[in-house]
């Protein structure tokens, strides 16, 4: 049995290849709107709609006699991720990492077709940076990271994107944002749709994270730099993976090893 963590699209296609493996597994999701993810499948697998706790994880993997957690779980997940890690080691069975490729950015502020793109290490640091520059500031890192930007919001006109969901919804009406300065889409989006958004509520700084292609950071670059829109982009949280892969199929075949290897030693 594989305890496979999802939520993104990567969890997706690592669940149709498990299951061409024939490899039993659970998918775990914390909302139930991303149980859609295993829709194509048929037929659909089991999926754990819940908040795992470390507690929850352990006995979880103990009732199910997990031998594998395969974690594909958004880059900036990080809560989850160390949590499995640690969950993993304690009860001495692997832990393998899907994570989606970083998009290649400047570590420094440096032009991109003509506007700045600015790497920063947190959100804390992109905050102090709207503090500092533009009026009219587009934030599309979730709203999990809302309370950060608070001062940013209480002296800037802010416009956020979050998920079409009444939670994501909820959280940013009590951050304080008005109904008008609140997209709710679900992506991916074109860049034209990007450029769009940008030119149509004349945004002179663009936030967001470096949640790769799959994340459309390239596509929110691309229409910044098209209309001269600075960009500042957080990095990914630092985390050290037992085992790490960039490559899907990569993860599928390390986790069929792993697994061997566990059968050998008994």
């Amino acid at each position: 049995m594989i305890l496979l963590l999802s939520g993104t699209s990567e969890g997706r296609i690592l669940s149709a290849r498990l299951r061409a493996e024939g490899l039993a597994f659970v998918a775990s999701v914390t909302t139930p709107e991303a149980r859609h993810l295993f829709s194509e499948l048929d037929p659909p697998p089991e999926v754990l709609v819940k908040q795992l706790s470390g507690e929850a994880m352990t006995t979880f993997l103990r009732e199910r006699r997990v031998r594998v957690i395969l974690d594909a779980t958004h880059p900036f997940a990080q809560r989850i991720s160390e949590k499995a890690i640690q969950v993993a080691a304690q009860e001495h069975i692997p832990y393998v990492r899907y994570e989606r490729p970083a998009t290649s950015l400047p570590t420094t502020p440096q032009s991109c077709e003509g506007e700045e793109v600015i790497t920063v290490p947190d959100m804390e640091t992109a905050a102090q940076i709207c503090l500092q520059r533009g009026s009219r500031v587009f934030l599309t890192t979730g709203t999990k990271t809302l309370s950060v930007f608070r001062q940013v919001m209480a002296c800037k006109w802010v416009m956020v994107r979050i998920l079409p969901t009444m939670a994501s919804l909820s959280q940013a009406l009590e951050a304080g944002l008005p109904p008008a300065q609140i997209l709710a889409l679900r992506g991916p989006f074109s860049q034209e749709l990007e450029w769009a958004l940008l030119r149509q509520y004349r945004i002179d700084l663009l936030v967001t994270k470096d949640s790769g292609v799959a994340g459309g950071v390239e596509t929110k670059l691309a229409a910044a730099a098209a209309l001269q829109v600075p960009a500042v982009v957080v990095s990914r949280p630092l985390v050290t993976y037992p085992h790490l892969c960039h490559d899907l199929e990569q993860a599928v075949q390390t986790v069929i090893t792993l697994m061997r290897e566990s059968v050998k030693h008994g």
